[in-house]
């Protein structure tokens, strides 16, 4: 399944980075002066940071190929209509979720992550004490969720900073504008590319991310 473009989000939720995060930055400098470029040209870091659990790896799916704000006009729908939890998502006919935006694979997708969360086939708790392979091994065996969105739920909701959604269009967008490429990397080259920032490249994917959404406004 195709990443999204998480460039773009409401201001609202944007945050200044942890203590963690910053100190992660810090090595990045440390390690590559490129990019202190970043901060330099389109002014202070701003991350998103959400609590981990259902609610927000629902909307990191319904993220999957849409922009994040036509994500988050869905997701607030939803809040709108129900209570974001298992039961509830289990529960609700198709036509409910459609009204409120969802793709027919989607559908399939949060209900399919639903019925795992109440079977205790999965359970979100346990992946904070998962390594990444690990945790994302766990949410990618549920049919509709991919290593992207396994990685963006892991640096998202369980502030991982050694995962890199390396897939993510802003990601390799952003990387390529500021090491001025003549075309985008895929994944596989990003990741080799940024292989000495190992593990510290959720950072690098924050600040890749803050540099393509300014650009986009600038």
């Amino acid at each position: 399944m195709a990443p999204s473009d998480l460039s773009t989000t409401l201001d609202s939720e944007l945050l200044p980075p942890s203590p963690q995060l910053r100190q992660a930055i810090a090595v990045v400098y440390d390690l590559d002066p490129s990019f202190e470029r970043i901060e330099a040209e389109t002014g202070p870091l701003t991350v998103r940071a959400w609590a981990a659990g259902f609610p927000s790896l629902v909307r990191i799916i319904l993220g999957q190929q849409l922009s994040s704000r036509a994500a988050l006009a869905i997701f607030q729908r939803l809040k709108a209509e129900l209570e974001l939890t298992p039961e509830a998502i289990a529960a609700a006919p198709e036509i409910a979720l459609q009204h409120v935006g969802f793709s027919r694979a989607k559908i399939a997708t949060c209900q399919r992550l639903a019925a795992a969360l109440l079977s205790g086939q999965l359970s979100l708790e346990a992946l904070a004490d998962m390594t990444d392979l690990d945790a994302i091994a766990q949410l990618t065996q549920i049919k509709g969720i991919g290593v992207w969105t396994a990685e963006v739920y892991l640096l998202f909701c369980l502030e991982r900073l050694s995962s890199f959604p390396a897939s993510d269009l802003a990601v390799q967008v952003g990387y390529q504008r500021l090491k001025k490429l003549e075309r985008r990397p895929t994944r596989k080259e990003l990741i080799a590319s940024t292989d000495r920032l190992d593990p510290y490249r959720g950072a690098v994917a924050h600040l890749l991310w803050h540099y393509y959404r300014q650009l986009a406004q600038q």
